[in-house]
């Protein structure tokens, strides 16, 4: 399910699951609220938030092409904000921002226009996204501009990661290290099946493609915040090169699709079969 730009059409994970779109989308329970800017402050290197305010996450939905991947995996997240609601005592808001899917010659555009909105809100963190592969690099160039670590479950082609870009990770592996039949793999571990189960059980509905991946960056990226951040008096105080670095280096993240280590010199998940078959071992 790669949205490889190449191939001129729009390909999500990967041949192996005949999906024409990607992922990501939420439903009631984190407000898709307009970022807070009164009274916020934050410079390019940090972010500081204010006794009594959210830490800000933004995730990149595509409710026009990807109607029910981008409900589903905002589903995703949620549910690893629920797991994880606070950061050393601050809440947490997810700021949903509209991108596009697709090879539509308007996608670039679509893309640098959406990030230029995520990194307008300089209480932003983070960014969940974007889902699919075209439109990517130039949003990329305006996370990387502003420091903004950008965590992908599904944006699967092989010429996005570059040693350049220090901001950019995913939790999917790349279609050249063989995304279509790891996933397949992933989808059949035991811990990945209970969390379907407990998706299902929470949404009415069965979790689409990639958004056990994205359950799994939200869960990371959580965890990562903590572990940066810090209490300035009454703010928390978060370094976005700090972030960055703490992300970029992951090893041992073990969630449900298994044990996560990053490469750091381009954020890819790496392929780790060892571990793979242990996850699938355990019941």
């Amino acid at each position: 399910m790669s949205l490889d730009g190449r191939p001129r059409k729009l390909a999500l994970l990967a041949a192996a699951l005949a999906l024409a779109g990607i992922l990501a989308g939420g439903q009631a329970a984190a407000a898709r609220s307009k970022p807070r800017h009164a009274r916020l402050r934050s410079d390019a290197a940090q972010v500081a938030v204010p006794r009594g305010q959210p830490v800000q996450i933004a995730f990149t939905a595509d409710t026009t092409d990807l109607p029910e991947y981008s409900q589903s995996i905002e589903n995703a997240v949620l549910m690893a904000i629920e797991q994880h609601p606070r950061i050393r005592g601050f809440p947490i808001q997810l700021n949903v921002v509209e991108t596009r899917c697709g090879q539509d010659p308007d996608v670039d555009a679509d893309d640098a226009a959406a990030a230029q909105t995520i990194v307008a809100n300089p209480q932003n963190a983070a960014v969940l996204g974007n889902l699919c592969s075209f439109g990517f690099p130039s949003a990329l160039a305006i996370y990387q501009a502003a420091g903004l670590v950008a965590m992908s479950g599904s944006a699967t082609a092989d010429w996005l990661p570059s040693p350049t870009l220090w901001v950019f990770d995913r939790t999917a592996l790349s279609d050249g290290d063989g995304f279509a039949d790891w996933y397949a793999r992933v989808q059949a571990l035991p811990t990945d099946v209970a969390w379907q189960s407990d998706y299902t059980a929470e949404f009415a509905s069965a979790p689409q493609p990639f958004s056990d991946l994205y359950f799994d960056a939200a869960g990371l990226l959580l965890e990562r915040l903590q572990q940066v951040s810090r209490r300035n008096g009454d703010e928390l105080v978060i370094g976005r090169a700090a972030l960055a670095t703490a992300v970029r280096q992951t090893t041992g993240y073990e969630g449900v699709t298994c044990t996560i280590n990053l490469d750091p010199a381009t954020g890819n998940r790496i392929d780790d079969p060892a571990a793979l078959t242990l996850c699938g071992a355990h019941s």
